[in-house]
């Protein structure tokens, strides 16, 4: 049991991190750990955070989206966890894969705070009245749980500028902010509890450490499920198509099935990030249309793309270059997702009674 445990909770580890470019939403840690009428098992239960993985796979259609989750530093101490729970917690904020507040740092409002920052949504028990972008509720159900967007739920703001710099701690072993991320990836943004760029946590103000360029995770679907996921910056357009000769261009002729892959040109679309934008141009001899929506429940209004003319997608949008082959942001819902359980999901091999386990 101990093992099957350790290795449900090692498939969760693989799916946390606070690159807002790998990530589906921002999640309370200790909240998630401890809805406890999910399985009417312990007070907290680390495992429980699985669910939510799977909850967000589910939603999103990818077998590889994370979730940011914010704790504080007495989630460590917590005897509702077990001795290798807070084990866990403790590898999991010193390899900077969770972000760990310093005690009294407010977690729900530095939870809304990353979400307001970045556009991901917020995943949460209670709805969160006033908050600017996307809230997924969460609701028990066979198996597990389920998202739904707040009914009040809002388009994210423009993301803000202090995203458009590198930032660094001056503590020197701090995971969250003691290295600049490699190519292609994100950084978590700094806390701004009066405007000056801090450490959420150490509290140190950060040193300004050169210009980012905007980025904004896309994700290529076929029959909603995620093939394939690419950053999209301002440094560079992405052409996606059956197998472009574009350098860095996305192939997708591997998922296309005989009469897509007749329909799906080499080089279909063109992506580019400008003004925080994300703008489509059709480059094929096929055509292409957007599938315009104001929000997730909004049925998709079909919108013609005239070649060789840009066109600015929204946040729910997505580009359809042949029916059920889409590509739009990754950590927006589409419009079709494929049936089933959760792709790749953390849960299948978590032992059922591992949540009911007295504490140790």
């Amino acid at each position: 049991m101990r093992f099957e445990t350790s290795r449900a909770l090692d498939a969760v580890e693989r799916r946390l991190s606070i690159d807002p470019l790998a990530v589906g939403g921002v999640i309370d840690l200790v909240e998630a750990a401890r809805s406890v009428d999910l399985d009417g098992g312990r007070p907290a239960a680390l495992l429980r955070l699985g669910m939510f993985v799977d909850a967000v796979s589910r939603q999103l259609g990818d077998g590889n989206v994370a979730l940011y989750a914010v704790a504080e530093r007495g989630a460590m101490s917590d005897t509702d966890f077990t001795s290798n729970e807070r084990m866990v917690l403790r590898r999991w904020s010193d390899d900077g894969l969770i972000e760990m507040l310093p005690p009294g740092g407010r977690t729900a409002a530095r939870v809304r705070e990353v979400a307001a920052l970045t556009g991901l949504p917020v995943i949460t028990r209670t709805p969160l009245p006033g908050h600017p972008g996307p809230v997924y509720l969460t609701t028990g159900a066979a198996g597990g749980m389920e998202l739904a967007l707040a009914p009040s739920t809002g388009s994210s703001p423009r993301p803000h500028p202090v995203l458009g710099r590198f930032w660094r701690c001056p503590a020197a072993d701090c995971p969250t902010f003691g290295r600049q991320p490699a190519a292609g990836a994100g950084q978590p943004p700094p806390a701004l509890p009066s405007g000056a760029p801090l450490c959420p946590r150490h509290g140190e103000r950060l040193i300004d450490a050169g210009p980012r360029p905007p980025a904004t995770m896309m994700a290529v679907r076929i029959k909603g499920t995620v093939r394939a996921r690419f950053p999209l910056t301002a440094a560079r357009p992405v052409v996606v198509g059956r197998a472009p000769d574009e350098p860095g261009g996305i192939t997708i002729g591997n998922w296309l099935d005989d009469e897509s892959t007749r329909r799906v040109s080499r080089s279909h679309v063109r992506l580019e990030l400008r003004d925080g934008m994300v703008l489509v141009t059709d480059v094929s001899t096929n055509g292409a249309a957007v599938l315009a929506r104001t929000g997730s429940s909004v049925p998709p209004r079909e919108v013609d793309l005239h070649r060789g003319e840009p066109k600015a997608m929204g946040e729910w949008d997505e580009v359809e270059l042949y029916p059920d082959v889409t590509v739009g942001r990754a950590d927006r819902p589409p419009a079709a997702v494929a049936k089933g359980g959760a792709p790749n999901s953390v849960m299948a091999d978590a032992p059922t009674i591992a949540l009911r386990l007295p504490k140790q």
